[in-house]
């Protein structure tokens, strides 16, 4: 038995509630305090700061990002792009997924690449515009890159910011 645990441990794939209650918070609220942490799960301040700071050493965490307003903003259009990737491009071959989103992310629009298995589409991204006609012209100019065979677009009208689960709060 003790020796399961121990590889179990060792693989990475054990997390307690603590740090699973930590991270769900996180996930939505990025920026509070350990204090406001340690109020909200009941465990002492200490605890709190010293398992955040080993989940971002793990890199469990690696990074925060501020939840935007964004029609406040001068990019107010948010945008799905799903993109089916070919196969075989002619005269070139495959042209691998990781060429493929490393082109993307050159793009200042591009927020967010997501790879997934679906049976439509193999990339999700998510940009954001100032106008209708920028969405576009960049849909336009992504068709223009090797490898991108279709994109379909979805405007995103709301977006909404999970709160914290009133069972932490």
């Amino acid at each position: 038995m003790f020796i399961k645990l121990r590889i179990f441990l060792i693989t990475g794939n054990a997390m307690d509630k603590k740090n699973e209650a930590i991270l769900r918070i996180l996930s939505r609220k990025a920026g509070l305090p350990s204090r406001t942490l340690s109020k909200m799960l009941k465990i002492p301040l200490s605890t709190v700061h010293r398992r955040v700071k080993k989940l971002e050493h793990e890199g469990v965490i690696g990074g925060y990002k501020a939840l935007i307003n964004f029609e406040k903003t001068p990019w107010p259009i948010g945008t799905l792009l799903m993109v089916n990737l070919a196969e075989v491009v002619p005269g070139k071959g495959h042209i691998p997924k990781k060429d493929i989103v490393e082109s993307l992310s050159r793009f200042k629009e591009i927020e967010e690449i997501i790879e997934v298995q679906a049976a439509d589409f193999d990339l999700i991204i998510k940009a954001r515009f100032e106008s209708l006609k920028e969405q576009s012209n960049f849909v336009e100019d992504l068709r223009c890159i090797v490898g991108i065979e279709e994109i379909s677009s979805a405007i995103i009208i709301e977006e909404n910011i999970l709160p914290v689960p009133k069972i932490f709060s």
